[in-house]
């Protein structure tokens, strides 16, 4: 029985002659099967046989299920070595070898392996031919290392008695080579295929020339035309064996009357030398093109146009959306389409470690210490904190085991203490959880499978595997909804994994993961079928494809998106291995003809020309300007190729939507909206707990910088993650030391003034000081920098001793760290024994003063240390820097003295002067800048207004009035919390 080659240019309508010929076999009792790319277009044409009453008898299969039904009828029984154990093979060989065994290295030998094994390369024709060009070119080692790993390769096949999936297919084909009889004659109709593989070739020719089914190709080919360039050699491949050759011509009515003329005229002039010339014609609404400031952007406006398509009522099924890996985030697509409530239905290939189960057990499986001396064959990583998170944040896994109902939260109670005290791996993170909750059995259970062997740990692996699936779903019987299907399919395929690494190790223990790490790195390459995410096509959901999976449909609406330079048409990929000339060249000295590489750009051209004839009514093309950094990007020249076919209108009427929009509309309809500068707290109980807030004066400092910010730091009080910044460790340790280097001096001496000649004895007392607080004000998380810190902090509080000394203060410190209006039991410290200051409008104060020093006379001047910056008291008001005038004021209520004086007194940098105020008139004579000594009234002054700023900011929490002020926000401007307040300058 003849091949039927039946081709013609996409719109041709080569799909009906295909299903004709499927519902005449049907109608003359034959049980044909049609072969079709995709899962996706195999459920589509099932349907569409269904609506014409001839789907009973047909098979609508892909091409692996047309090599699975040719593996059952020619009885090729062997055991088939699976993907994931595979690869495991592979990359066992390579370290054996000596070679790289990264994820990369070990895909691209598998490539090529799979190269030769289609085309019935054996390890002894590749050593001769390899010899051949050595002989004739000197080649270098690399064809070596080929060869000798593919020898290795087929030695490990037949020592496991196991063939890969292309050994299967071709022995499978050669069977039947043998003895045609076992196909039975069933005919085979392939659509959709526009570039066919080497084994598809060789199962074609197999069927139809050997075997003598009757085979239907169908071929997206036009003679002569550019556009179609890229897929000649595979007409040329096909053309000598068929045996009768239908060519159609292109059919205008396939389009919509009122699309025809545009996209018809596209169909036929795309990429065509001098169509330009020709004639350039109006677009009308067939052809319009979508221009985003960035990705999320230009996802938007596709969003936008769908469901305006939608509301006009177009069905969501007879709309098709075009993305390319690079193009735009997948990721991203699902987030905009899901806020615009578009349904989608989107099928792609996601890694295991994507999934929630299979990140957690990979997760586990790297946070199992191996043993001293283990096997492996890379060196040990150890797990990291986010591993073992990641494993406890499984739903449901905590909630089954906390007796208190706050699994959850314990996950998130870890990391903060984790990050807090440095504990970044997964060993200290362990031993922190286990300080403060249950001990973590299953990490005992995986390892004691370690150390019994491979078998053991796959096992061990699937049990938990099984155990993480579970876990949310225990004691209910419900059905898995849709967004759940995806860990079982995971569920599914790590089991599958698995039982092939168990198997392997069971029969050459040598090859399988040996470690749980090992087996973490297996199971991180598997990928997950391309199930549905978002919805069903067939429930009325707009298909989000890669180009190559529309080739054998047809659309009402398509979007191309993501058309980038690099992307669409992509770069040229080389080849594994051997590059184009190296293999061209061998196959010149020695016979051996691998696989060539193909025009990129003319297969690039060829795939683009199939997706932009796709649609019948209405095509968009859209692309982004800058990615969402701001980084510029450039367009396809793709777009200007469709271009240059048609009018300026075309570019002219282009929607535009500009980088970081926020609302849902195109960027000529946005309205300019100015955000309210301010917003009111309303809740009764909550301006009630302000009015009578017991403040400190760096609190009301924050609020003067930004009540927002305040009102975030301090009254929800997000739990810190990270460590305390260093400056802010520095100031508790250097307050601390220095408070108990003056403690210290003052019980030796009866003072704690420093002078040259107590100099030597503080400085003894100081080291002693920064010795015994270091445990509760640790400088770093990490031991090496906490020394470095340590030592730098000590060079810095030793240079400030000496200032002090030299300058010979006559006043004696009274108090350091003097606290008033802390309670029992406070968070911030120890009790007070003085109360509260109780300011004007019934403002309550609390905080701790550096030191006090007095004079003979009883006259008082504040200090408050600082790490280096410190404000002079004329910008005291300007700066919102309350905080020394309010301390002065406290020492005035609470201790009955006389402030003369406030200062903040600098520990770093090179001019450790203190910087204040100081009251002229008071007759104390201490070194200080000569512009902050004022007169009397002007001193008092300060202070009054000083103190009127902080009472009037308290004021303004009571009355619920929370500004955003993102001028001085953060230290050095900036808003520090832009996603709360939503204010970006």
């Amino acid at each position: 029985m003849p091949i039927t080659l039946i081709t013609g240019p996409a719109n041709a309508g080569k799909a009906q002659l295909v299903l004709d010929a499927v519902r005449r076999h049907v109608a003359h009792g034959a049980e044909p099967l049609l072969i079709v790319p995709t899962r996706a277009d195999a459920e589509h044409y099932l349907r569409e046989l269904a609506g014409a009453q001839a789907a009973m008898g047909v098979r609508v299969e892909r091409f692996a299920g047309l090599i699975a039904e040719a593996v059952r009828r020619a009885g090729t029984g062997e055991a088939v070595l699976g993907a994931v154990a595979r690869e495991r093979v592979l990359e066992a060989i390579a370290i054996d070898a000596g070679v790289s065994a990264a994820g990369g290295f070990v895909r691209a030998l598998g490539e090529v392996f799979a190269e030769l094994q289609v085309r019935r390369v054996t390890p002894q024709r590749l050593s001769q031919a390899l010899s051949s060009w050595r002989a004739a070119d000197g080649a270098a080692a690399h064809p070596a290392q080929l060869e000798r790993l593919f020898a290795d390769y087929r030695g490990a096949l037949e020592r496991l008695g196991r063939v890969d999936a292309e050994q299967r297919a071709v022995r499978a084909l050669d069977a039947l080579r043998e003895r045609p009889a076992l196909w039975g004659g069933t005919p085979v109709l392939l659509y959709g295929f526009d570039d066919l593989t080497r084994l598809q070739l060789d199962a074609i020719e197999t069927l139809g020339r050997i075997v003598g089914a009757e085979v239907t190709v169908s071929l997206a080919y036009e003679p002569g035309r550019a556009a179609f360039a890229g897929r000649a050699r595979t007409f040329s491949d096909l053309l000598p064996l068929a045996s009768e050759h239908r060519q159609l011509d292109a059919r205008a009515d396939y389009y919509e009357p009122r699309s025809r003329a545009a996209l018809s005229h596209l169909e036929r002039s795309l990429f065509e030398p001098g169509a330009a010339r020709a004639g350039r014609v109006e677009p009308e609404d067939a052809v319009r093109l979508l221009e985003g400031g960035g990705e999320r952007a230009e996802l938007e406006l596709v969003a936008s146009e769908i469901g305006g398509l939608l509301a006009d009522g177009v069905a969501a099924e007879e709309i098709a959306v075009l993305v390319r890996p690079g193009g735009v985030d997948v990721g991203l697509l699902e987030e905009v389409f899901a806020a615009a409530r578009v349904p989608f239905a989107l099928r792609r290939q996601t890694p295991f470690s994507d999934s929630a189960i299979g990140a957690a057990l990979i997760g586990l499986l790297r946070c199992v210490t191996e043993p001293d001396g283990s096997p492996s064959d890379r060196p040990a990583q150890p797990g990291e904190l986010g591993d073992l998170l990641t494993w406890l944040r499984t739903p449901g896994l905590l909630a089954l085991s906390s007796a208190r109902g706050d699994g959850p939260s314990l996950a998130d109670r870890l990391e903060i203490a984790a990050r807090r005290t440095g504990a970044v791996n997964a060993e200290r993170a362990r031993a922190l959880w286990e300080q403060r909750n249950w001990r973590l059995q299953v990490l005992d259970r995986l390892a004691e499978a370690q150390e019994r062997g491979p078998v053991a740990l796959c096992e061990r692996a699937a049990r938990e595997l099984y155990w993480l699936f579970c876990a949310p779903r225990r004691a209910s019987a419900s059905v898995l909804a849709a967004d759940e299907l995806e860990d079982a399919g995971a569920l599914a395929a790590g089991r599958r994994a698995l039982a092939e690494l168990r198997e392997l190790a069971r029969i050459a223990s040598a090859l399988a993961p040996a470690t749980a790490g090992e087996l973490a790195r297996s199971l991180q390459r598997i990928e997950l079928a391309g199930d549905s995410a978002g919805g069903h096509e067939s429930d009325g959901a707009v298909a989000v494809l890669d180009p190559l999976a529309l080739r054998a449909r047809r659309v009402r609406v398509l979007f191309a998106c993501g058309l980038q330079e690099g992307v669409f048409p992509a770069r040229a990929r080389p080849q594994p291995f051997l590059a184009e000339e190296e293999r061209r060249r061998l196959a010149e000295v020695s016979g051996l003809r691998l696989g060539e590489q193909e025009d990129v750009l003319a297969a690039e051209r060829y795939l683009f020309y199939a997706a932009v004839s796709r649609p019948q009514e209405r095509l968009y093309l859209s692309w982004h300007v800058a990615d969402d950094e701001g980084a510029v990007t450039s367009r396809s020249l793709f777009v200007d190729d469709v271009c240059d076919l048609f009018a300026d209108s075309l570019s002219e009427r282009r929607v535009r939507r500009p980088l970081g929009a926020v609302d849902g509309l195109p960027a000529q309809s946005l309205p300019q909206v100015t955000p309210p500068a301010a917003g009111m707290l309303r809740d009764e109980r909550l301006l009630e707990q302000l009015r009578t807030h017991v403040w400190s004066p760096s609190s009301l400092e924050r609020w003067i910088g930004c009540p927002v910010s305040w009102f975030v730091d301090r009254m929800l009080r997000p739990d810190a993650f990270d460590p305390d910044p260093e400056p802010l460790a520095r100031g508790g340790l250097a307050h601390a030391a220095l408070k108990d280097t003056l403690e210290g001096l003052r019980s030796e001496t009866g003072s704690a003034r420093l002078t040259p000649a107590s100099l030597g004895r503080a400085r003894e007392l100081l080291e002693r000081a920064l010795a015994d607080n270091a445990a509760e004000h640790p400088l770093s998380v990490t031991p090496e920098r906490g020394t470095a810190v340590r030592r730098r902090l000590r060079a810095d509080l030793e240079r400030y001793l000496e200032h002090a000394a030299a300058a010979e203060s006559p006043l004696e410190p009274l108090a350091l760290e003097l606290g008033f209006g802390f309670l029992e039991g406070d968070e911030h410290g120890e009790a007070s024994d003085l109360p509260a200051l109780e300011l004007e409008g019934g403002v309550r104060l609390r905080g701790r003063i550096d030191r006090v020093d007095v004079s003979a006379s009883g006259e008082a001047v504040v200090y408050d240390y600082k790490g280096g910056r410190a404000p002079a008291g004329a910008r005291w008001l300007r700066d919102g820097s309350v905080q020394v005038a309010l301390y002065m004021r406290a020492v005035e209520s609470l201790l009955r003295l006389e402030a003369v004086g406030g200062f903040y007194q600098p520990l770093t940098g090179e001019d450790l002067r203190a910087r204040g105020v100081l009251d002229g008139d008071a007759g104390i004579e201490i070194e200080c800048v000569r512009s902050d000594v004022l007169e009397h009234d002007d001193a008092r002054e300060l202070v009054e207004q000083a103190v009127a700023m902080a009472v009037a900011a308290a004021g303004e929490a009571g009355r619920g009035e929370l500004q955003a002020r993102p001028h001085t926000c953060a230290f050095r401007g900036g808003c520090m919390y832009p996603s709360i307040c939503r204010c970006e300058r």
